[in-house]
């Protein structure tokens, strides 16, 4: 079925190649092979977290630095977009606009014409922190951790945590920058919700994206409906931030093992984290463009969906742990 009815030639052609882009054989053509190559590496890492003498504990100790870094750090990344300079761009190039929200009522030419290239100062500090990151972990702490010794497992955990924070709230900042280009603030908790959306979107491996994607267009047809999500308490936005970093976080932290090596772990670490802020910016744009698209043509349901060619693994139910902590803080009205 086709959507280009009524669309601008501009819009009509970012449609087609925005749902071209998340077909599977289109997006990546990955051989089988390599799907599971792919699919091994996860595992692999998620088994070398799992040999680690007192593994449990460490995983639970790297859960709970992990938030605290994040908590006040998320608040600070969108806090620290400037929707001001976001709207004076807009305005030199003529727009009458006031708000971040006046600027979703432009055209899609438009704000593709003023938004700059996000991506090369958030890598750039990215990669920096990945590589200290790396040189810390990889400085035979490692061991300490495999003995049992209590000092390096300390280290080991603290800039394991510190770097995967570090990615997020990058990664949230660069999101919170995008959206904001496209008409959509986040200081917003609905916004909140879809921008988790994006980030899960973003760091998702190349088996895991279609998943990823079919999760992100539940978001948007929840936030089209109204749904409750436009009466989010406070509380309950926090505590869905809390849980879908968690996982976010475990997910670069296996995926960064590799920096346990010793000096190719800081190249490792630096290399990751330039690629992970690299796909998390242009995913927030593809989300972003589309949505954009959807709202302004109403085609927010039976939007052409990609072919599911892997199992979910890690993709994160951000829509059922949203749902479910809204039915949680419903207050108790029985007898």
């Amino acid at each position: 079925m086709s959507f280009r009815s009524g669309m601008s030639e501009y819009d009509g052609k970012a449609w087609d190649a925005l749902i071209e882009s998340e077909q599977p054989a289109e997006r990546s053509l990955l051989p089988a092979v390599v799907r599971d190559r792919l699919q091994r590496t996860g595992e692999v890492a998620k088994r070398r977290i799992d040999s680690i003498p007192g593994s449990e504990q460490f995983q639970g100790l790297l859960m709970k630095a992990l938030g605290g870094f994040t908590d006040l750090g998320s608040r600070a990344a969108r806090a620290s977009v400037r929707s001001g300079a976001v709207v004076k761009a807009f305005q030199k190039r003529g727009h009458a606009v006031q708000t971040i929200d006046d600027i979703r009522a432009l055209p899609l030419s438009e704000m593709d014409k003023v938004k700059p290239r996000l991506d090369i100062a958030y890598i750039t500090a990215s990669t920096l922190q990945g590589a200290a990151a790396g040189l810390a972990v990889s400085g035979g702490e490692l061991l300490g951790v495999a003995s049992g010794g209590a000092p390096g497992a300390g280290v080991v955990i603290g800039a394991m945590a510190a770097d995967a924070a570090a990615v997020l709230v990058a990664s949230q900042r660069a999101v919170a920058h995008v959206a904001a280009y496209y008409g959509y603030d986040l200081t917003r908790p609905e916004e909140q919700m879809f921008a988790l959306g994006v980030l899960n979107l973003g760091t998702s491996s190349e088996v895991t994206k279609t998943a990823a994607y079919l999760e992100l267009n539940k978001l948007v047809q929840g936030l089209a409906r109204k749904h409750t999500w436009d009466q989010l308490r406070q509380n309950v936005v926090t505590k869905v931030v809390e849980q879908v970093y968690a996982q976010l976080g475990m997910r670069l932290t296996q995926r960064k093992l590799g920096q346990a090596v010793p000096v190719v772990g800081v190249l490792i670490g630096a290399g990751l984290n330039a690629k992970t802020i690299s796909r998390v910016v242009d995913d927030a744009e593809h989300a972003y463009r589309k949505r954009h698209l959807q709202e302004k043509y109403g085609i927010v349901d039976n939007v052409p969906q990609p072919t599911v060619t892997a199992e979910r693994d890690d993709t994160i139910p951000i829509v059922d742990i949203l749902d479910a902590e809204i039915v949680e803080a419903e207050p108790d009205v029985s007898p």
